[in-house]
């Protein structure tokens, strides 16, 4: 037998790259195709050429290649070894059958043979300690089944251990210890012989298997057989998931359809909620109206509360001073100069004309207020006769004094607010005037000096007697007779 290095013509320390690389280059140059004028030697040589590739090429062949190297190209063991068991290294190479079928020296025929030896050699060991005899699984032929036959024989030949004892191994002869002592380290000795060689025969046999499994054509059609099956599964699945694609496409759609008729319904529903609400406007349904804010309610409750709100208040409030002084501007042009009786009013008919404006807009804060209370107090009492007619009255009479009560409140706060504004108002304008002589009122005492300085009606003021100030000593130093 020629060595798996020297076939391939690489060194024993070679990579995986560097063998493939050799393989394909003697592979070309020896192939059968290529050399029609030698066919059976060429033949012959490729299939040398492939088993060594196929062996170096597995880590784990390789390995046990290397590591049997010399028994596997002796096709024998070792020289002083005792031959007690079959010769497993020459079946290590294809050369060992030829074909894959069952004549004498076909693949299966060969590999038969040895499997059931191996089984005869355990056989012979279970005799001595057991009268049970295990059957171990056949390898069967090139029709066997794989579930019933092939499965089984890998399955347990793949982990196989042996079971015989390996006696021959032993170095030393227990009967030559002298004493109890000695027998047990020569019986510590031999058993580790033994040990070593058992793991190396189970480590022959499982390596074996995985040789001959790798190139068994059952294997191989099963593991095809396992791929179309993967390949249908996956064809299988893939149709389903189109499947399911497609009907949730046609879910979305309907759910698209049925979302856009939502959407229609909504629409005209809306468009015919419009149309009634504008046919109840044109029936003449005035709605509250606001007129100092420019707003209009939908309720009259609605305007109520606006017309509590501060906002509503401090525009009104705006709005009558804004009248009182247009009121005021237009007098004042028509008047330009005021009428003696007219100054003869003083401080008290000037407050009373800015209030009362120039007669267009005559009327009193009060009187506005109570007009307002008036206007709210009919809106509640509609809005009560409504809600009674309907049946649906949700306030107590309590709880409507009680609103009374504080929109009454509300009202005066805002006259004590506006009163407070006009005080400050009449802080700040000139004080008037009196001619002693004459008697004639002036708006201003500027006023007053000029025409006491052009008619000459100045006169002397003389000091009216005054009380004395208090002082701290009490009735002893005052006096009487204290004037100004």
């Amino acid at each position: 037998m020629k060595c798996h290095y020297e076939v391939l013509e690489v060194q024993r320390d070679a990579d995986a790259d560097e063998i493939k690389k050799k393989y394909r280059k003697l592979a070309l140059k020896w192939h059968p195709d290529k050399n029609p004028e030698n066919i059976e030697e060429c033949t012959k040589y490729f299939a040398l050429i492939q088993n060594a590739y196929e062996v170096l090429s597995d880590e784990r062949e390789r390995d046990f290649y290397d590591r049997h190297r010399e028994s596997i190209l002796k096709g024998g063991f070792e020289d002083g070894e005792v031959k007690e068991s079959l010769n497993l290294f020459k079946y290590f190479s294809a050369s060992c059958y030829k074909g894959y079928d069952d004549d004498k020296n076909g693949f299966f025929s060969v590999f038969r043979k040895v499997f059931n030896v191996l089984a005869s050699e355990d056989y012979d060991e279970l005799d001595k300690f057991d009268d049970r005899i295990e059957e171990y699984p056949d390898f069967g032929n090139s029709e066997s089944d794989y579930d019933k036959v092939v499965a089984k024989f890998y399955g347990f030949w793949g982990t196989f251990t042996t079971q015989r004892s390996f006696a021959w191994l032993d170095k030393y002869d227990i009967r030559q210890a002298d004493n109890r002592w000695e027998a047990r380290q020569i019986e510590a000795e031999n058993r580790k012989f033994r040990e070593v060689g058992k793991q190396e025969r189970n480590d022959q046999i499982r390596q074996l298997v995985a040789f001959v499994r790798k190139r068994d054509p059952r294997v191989k059609a099963y593991r095809e057989l396992l791929e179309k099956k993967q390949e249908e599964a996956k064809k299988k699945q893939e149709e389903n998931r189109k499947k399911q694609i497609l009907e949730n496409q046609k879910h979305y759609l309907e759910d698209k359809e049925a979302e856009a008729e939502r959407i229609a319904h909504l629409i005209e529903v809306s468009m015919q909620m419009a149309e009634d609400d504008s046919c109840s406007e044109e029936e003449g349904e005035d709605l509250p109206y606001c007129v100092v804010c420019n707003k209009s309610f939908k309720t009259v409750n609605a305007k109520l509360n606006h017309e509590n709100s501060k906002q509503h208040i401090k525009q009104l409030s705006e709005l009558k001073k804004h009248m009182k002084e247009e009121d005021s501007t237009l007098f004042d042009s028509k008047t330009e100069t005021p009428s003696p009786s007219a100054e003869k009013g003083g401080k008290a008919a000037k407050k009373n004309r800015r209030k009362k404006g120039n007669g267009i807009f005559d009327y009193d804060e009060e009187d506005i207020i109570k007009v307002e209370t008036l206007m709210t107090e009919e809106a509640a009492e509609e809005k009560i006769e409504n809600e009674e007619n309907k049946g649906e009255i949700s306030e107590e009479p309590e709880i409507k004094k009680e609103k009374k009560k504080r929109r009454a409140d509300k009202k005066a706060k805002t006259e004590e607010v506006e009163d407070e504004d006009d005080k400050k108002d009449d802080q700040f304008e000139p004080k008037t005037g009196k001619c002693d002589r004459c008697k004639q009122v002036f708006d201003s005492r500027t006023k007053l000096f000029a025409h006491l300085k052009e008619t000459g009606h100045a006169t002397l003021l003389v000091n009216k007697k005054a009380d004395p100030p208090k002082k701290k000593g009490g009735k002893k130093n005052r006096k009487d007779s204290d004037d100004w």
